[in-house]
């Protein structure tokens, strides 16, 4: 599955994560988040100077758990951190992904499953931070076949482009289904108006990836086993761009 897209230099590319250029054995498994993308605001171009990450997903454990309901918001990553104010971006390390609700797991595998997912999202922003070479032993852990292409073809573009994303991205609305032991499926909506081009030798912001206030893009991975328990890799990714399914965030960021 593929998507056209645009590369770290603004023009047209395959890869994951939109307009910025980033089997189970149960039933199926639906409607994870629901609702209003998260609560957040940047402030300036300062960011928490920490690792590129993804939103926080709990490892799975080794036991099956109950749903989990009523769940507060996850407002950031536990390991994200204030920092004292600082000019300009301080690359290479300002890229944060959250969720905009905590999930709540129905099961084992559908928590396995999304876990996997989250990583593999994770992966693609990490392999653009790379100085030379998007091929990182995560990209190739959580991605293969035409998902890995995918995925390295979007974090080598930011790299030979010396752009970095910068900011934060905010998913919501996940739901995992078409849950089989061969074969997964996780579809979210991405908010990437909180993400910028950083220019890697400047350290100056460049263009939102996705304007303020517009719809955002509807993400589905393709998903399989890799024969390893509870290892899952992305195989296939498509992005709807400017999605109705994913409209702006009605509620005032905050940071």
């Amino acid at each position: 599955m593929r998507a056209n897209r645009t590369d770290g230099s603004g023009a047209e590319a395959t890869g994951p994560r939109g307009r910025g250029p980033e089997r189970g054995r149960d039933k199926l498994a639906t409607g994870l988040l629901a609702g209003a993308l998260g609560v957040f605001m940047a402030v300036g171009i300062s960011a928490c100077n920490t690792n590129p990450h993804a939103a926080d997903v709990p490892p799975p454990s080794t036991e099956n758990q109950p749903a989990a309901n009523g769940q507060t918001p996850n407002t950031e990553s536990s390991s994200h951190h204030k920092a004292p104010p600082k000019p300009g971006i301080q690359l290479p390390n300002t890229i944060n992904v959250f969720y905009a609700t905590t999930p709540a797991f129905q099961d084992l595998t559908h928590h396995i499953v999304l876990w996997n997912a989250t990583q593999a999202y994770k992966a693609g922003y990490v392999a653009a931070y790379q100085p030379a070479e998007a091929g990182t032993p995560d990209l190739k852990r959580y991605w293969t076949g035409t998902g890995y292409q995918q995925a390295h073809a979007w974090a080598q573009n930011w790299i030979d482009h010396k752009q970095q994303p910068v900011g934060f991205a905010v998913l919501s609305k996940v739901v995992v289904e078409n849950l089989t032991p061969e074969q997964a499926t996780v579809g979210f909506c991405q908010d990437l108006s909180g993400v910028v081009r950083g220019n890697v030798l400047t350290h100056t912001p460049g263009k939102e990836l996705q304007p303020k206030n517009s719809l955002g893009d509807r993400v589905e991975y393709s998903m399989v086993p890799t024969g390893v328990k509870g290892q899952w890799q992305v195989n296939g990714e498509s992005i709807a761009h400017a999605s109705a399914l994913c409209p702006p965030p009605s509620e005032k960021h905050h940071h």
